[in-house]
């Protein structure tokens, strides 16, 4: 079965609530990976990158974070 929200994660960082787009840096069971919130639309939709080596995770998110992601 497949759910349509996201699993538990914690997370470690994330941008400002003040905007309709919201990403976490998140970590679960020793890897990482970015969720992204849609609140423009109703109901939000929420997608998760791939779940990745930490290393990897925290290079992507600083990529978001500075722009440079893609």
């Amino acid at each position: 079965m497949v759910e349509d929200r996201p699993l538990p994660a914690r997370v470690r960082g994330y941008t400002c609530e003040c905007l309709p787009i919201i990403f976490e840096d998140c970590r679960a069971g020793g890897q990482g990976f970015i969720r992204r919130y849609d609140r423009s639309v109703s109901p939000w939709v929420i997608a998760e990158s791939p779940r990745i080596k930490v290393s990897a995770a925290e290079r992507l998110w600083r990529q978001l974070i500075n722009g440079e992601a893609r």
